[in-house]
């Protein structure tokens, strides 16, 4: 009878060892993430997700938070008209940006510089032909389309806005990812017929930098 019973209570522990086995904790982190707010709709990329380019004396990279972007969103609905008094590639059929905030979807890239400062760029489009899933699916760069695509920066430390850029006139094109360059292969000095991966990724010249 004990031993049918230590059996028992044995079989037991071992099925509740097995199932504790079954479940792995999730290690995936999300890569963007759709986020509203007051007068602004758009995607938050994680810092793990790679862009194509930099900010001026970055040290890394970090994700926005819902609380950030929101102050960010604040900042610069309240200080854009004034950095963009020049009206720069705007007018007629340009829309002048300031005017129309609530027109244009975003995406929300954080970088951080060699001071520890939160700076978050933000991508600014307007294209009613540019579905939610394309927007959510990778950080666009474009060419064109005048005050219809832009964006600007913001230092969350310093609160400064800064780094307005808005597209030229001429027909909208969106770029192509920089195809990065890949590892440099060699040859064995003792087996020519063996190729040797180098370790490294070499980063293209050409790397585009906003200013």
């Amino acid at each position: 009878m004990k031993k049918s019973l230590f059996l028992t209570l044995g079989l037991l522990m071992l099925a509740s060892f097995a199932n504790a086995q079954e479940y792995i904790e999730p290690t995936e982190k999300w890569k963007n993430a759709e986020v509203w707010g007051n007068n602004y709709h758009g995607w938050s990329f994680h810092q793990d997700w790679e862009v194509d380019f930099t900010v001026e004396n970055q040290d890394g990279r970090f994700t926005p938070t819902d609380e950030e972007i929101a102050e960010t969103e604040k900042l610069i609905q309240k200080r854009i008209a004034y950095l963009n008094r020049e009206h720069y590639n705007q007018g007629g059929m340009c829309p002048v940006v300031d005017e129309h905030m609530r027109m244009y979807r975003r995406q929300y890239v954080g970088f951080t510089n060699d001071r520890g400062d939160h700076i978050v760029w933000v991508n600014f489009l307007w294209d009613d032909n540019l579905t939610d899933e394309k927007l959510a699916n990778d950080v666009l760069l474009t060419k064109g389309g005048c005050g219809h695509f832009w964006h600007v920066k913001c230092n969350l430390a310093t609160r400064k806005i800064y780094g307005l850029e808005i597209n030229e006139d001429g027909d909208i094109q969106y770029l192509p990812r920089v195809k990065k360059p890949a590892p440099r292969i060699s040859k064995s000095k003792s087996n020519k017929k063996l190729k040797v991966r180098k370790t490294g990724i070499i980063h293209s010249p050409e790397e585009k930098i906003f200013n």
